[in-house]
This record gives structure tokens, sequence and C-alpha cells, in this order.
């Protein structure tokens, strides 16, 4: 039969909710929010906050999703890539350190020096050893996500170029004057040492010159990666690792520069004097915000001291245990005195920055959510800032 109008529309089914249960019914909840299935859960909400001002030995604490196990992890793998580059440089230089079976079979002895400016060969392996400190550090930093990388050189998260110039100057001065003052203490205090160098200079008739020019050219070009990589790990990543942890900086000064002096094979007189080189480099470290004082420091040292071996001015050509007594010992200290005061007067006068602001996401609290808290700058986020 067709309709007349007069029968109501239908309408659509209504689904059908369960009937709410009473307190104390089988099966009710009692009490508490009903569950909610995971996929409709709300995704945290992030906000973008500023980090507290941070020194340069805090400055891992500024990058993304920091975790107190981010930085170990850091020097964990900067070890591995550390050790695979060590491999690939070993077993591409054996086939050539083999050319001079001498040198090789001291190697393997024991008996030969490592570093020895008339094989310039050894000069080349070991200073490449060392450089590739660098690269191992870079590495792990963009594999665990470290950005911006350039943290490790600076506050400003580069090498700060004109800096670095000044203070390069500053360091060639301080080390003129330790080496002045340490030779004229050597020789006041033991004068029968002047003649004893001086019979056993670099006029010997063994002397290969060939051999010195060499190695030479190599500690010119290899020298400044060399003491830069070893600042990069010493006042670079175990300084930052142990600032992550620990707020004060005397931790990632002392601590490293211990270990410094030790990675050296010199006598009590060299290892005080390596070590008192890496608190200074430490300290102005920290106080510059950057690596650029120590790098100076340490590239000006190395090449004078690699310039006198390669010529036996001390009398030697090869990295020995004796590198001098009390009296280079008080010379170094005056010397480091000397560039820390330059230091300070250089960094003071051109305003460089010692500490950076990062901009790190955080979830919101709900708080933060109940009144409406705005991200830093509106929303639109904003680049990390180098304060003074």
């Amino acid at each position: 039969m067709t309709s007349t109008g007069s029968e109501p529309p239908e309408l659509p089914e209504r689904p059908e909710f369960p009937a709410p249960q009473q307190p104390g019914a089988p099966g009710a909840q009692q009490g508490g929010p009903a569950p909610e299935w995971g996929w409709v859960r709300p995704q945290a909400v992030l906000q973008t906050v500023e980090t507290e001002p941070l020194e340069y030995h805090r400055l891992l604490r500024g990058v993304a999703n920091y975790r107190w196990w981010k930085p170990l992890l850091l020097l964990l793998l900067s070890a591995v890539y550390f050790g695979i580059f060590s491999l690939v440089v070993g077993f591409a230089f054996v086939p050539v350190l083999m050319l001079d079976p001498t040198y090789f079979d001291g190697i393997m002895s024991g008996e030969g020096a490592l570093i020895d400016t008339q094989v310039p060969l050894s000069v080349l392996f070991s200073l490449v050893s060392i450089i590739i400190m660098i690269p191992s550090v870079i590495l792990a930093m963009l594999t665990l996500g470290m950005r911006p990388t350039g943290r490790i050189w600076s506050v400003a998260g580069r090498i700060r170029w004109g800096l670095l110039g000044r203070l390069s100057l500053a360091a060639l001065l301080a080390v003129i004057v330790m080496n002045v003052a340490g030779i004229a203490l050597e020789i006041a205090m033991d004068p029968a040492s002047l003649t004893e160098t001086a019979e056993t200079s670099s006029s010997g008739a063994d002397f290969d010159w060939t051999a010195a020019w060499t190695s030479l050219i190599l500690v010119v070009l290899l020298v400044p990666l060399q003491a830069t990589a070893e600042e990069v790990v010493f006042r670079g990543l175990f300084m930052q690792v142990l600032g992550s942890w620990l707020k004060s900086p005397w931790f990632g000064i002392i601590i490293p520069s211990v270990g410094f002096a030790l990675a050296h094979i010199y006598d009590i007189w060299g290892l005080l004097a390596v070590g008192a080189l890496g608190l200074v480099a430490g300290w102005v470290t920290w106080r510059t915000g950057g690596l650029e004082a120590a790098i100076a420091i340490h590239i000006v040292n190395n090449l004078i001291a690699f310039g006198f071996m390669t010529f036996a001015v001390g009398g030697e050509t090869a990295q020995v245990e004796a590198t001098g007594g009390p009296g280079s010992f008080i010379g170094s200290l005056v010397g480091y005195a000397l560039f820390i005061w330059l230091v300070l007067r250089i960094f003071r006068k051109h305003g460089y920055g010692r500490s950076r602001i990062d901009l790190v996401q955080v979830p919101v609290t709900e708080p933060a959510l109940a009144g409406g808290a705005p991200m830093i700058g509106g929303g639109a986020p904003q680049g990390p800032q180098q304060h003074g």
C-alpha cells in the first residue's frame, strides 16, 4: 500500500549505549576515570624554552633531547670511531714503515723512539694517528644528533678565528719568554748543562739534513692539526662530558689535565710542565668560552718544541723522557702566567662571549596549559644566543 503522507518519516536508528551502572553494581568501576585507548590519547604538547646561560663546560646540556647518559655514550662512541680510524691508519702505514726495517724493528721491540725527526715517516705516522681524533669526536656527535657540532669549539658554535689569531700572537710571546727563562734558569742551576748541549748539537757527521728539513715541513703542516685534536679531546670532549654532570668547572679542568700529563712519556719535570699546560689550557677554555686560547698555546708550544727536536737543539732528535729540570719547569710557569694575563686583556678588550643560550623543547605542564603559556617569541623559534 502506498503512503498517504500521514505516517511519520522513518528516523535513523540511534546507537544503543549501555545503561549507566549504579555504584556497587556488579561490574561497575569503583571510582577513577574511564580507561583510555592508546590510539585516542592526545600527543604530548611541547613548548620551546630557553636554557639557562650555559658556560663552555655545560654546553652539552643544550642539545636536543638531552639525557644524562648521552654524554657518556658520546665518549664511548668517540673511542669506537677513534679505534676504527686507528686501524685504518695502522694498516695503511705498515707497508710504508717496513721500508725502514731498523725503525720498524725498534718500534716492535720497544727500544726505538716512536717519534724521531731523523725518520720523517715516524713524524707523519705519529701526527696523523692523533689528528684522527677530530673526526672521531665530530662523527660521534653527528651520530647522536648533538647539533650543532660546533659547540665543541666554542659558545659561538664555531672557531672564533679573530680571537684565535690574536691569542696566537700572545702565545708566541709567552712561549719565547718561557724558553728563554727556562734555559737561563737551567744554566744558572747547572752551568755544565750548556757544555753538554753544545757537544750534542746537530753538527754531528751522521746528522741527515734532508730528513731534518722533510720533518720540519711535516711539522709545520700537521702540528697545528695535532695540537688542535688533543685540545678537542682533553679540553673539549672530556670537559663537556664532565660538565654535563657536574656544575663546577674545576672537575673538567683538573681531571683531564691529569690524564693529559699521563699520556706523555716524560720524566717528573716534563710531566709537571705538561700538567701545568693542561691546567692553563683548561682554565682559559672555561674563562673564554672556547678552545681558541688552548689551541693557540698548544700549537705554538709544539711547533717550537718540534723545531728544537728537528735540529737537535737540545741534543736529541727523538722524543725522550728527559725534558729538562726544575729550571725549565719554573720557566714554563713564568710563560703560562704571562699568557693568562695576555688572554684576559685581549678577551675583555674585544668583548667575546663566554656563555650560550640554546632553545630546547620540553613537555608542557598542566598549569602552563591552563594558563595558555606562550612559546618563546610568541611561538616563533629563535636562534641560540651568545652572552657575554
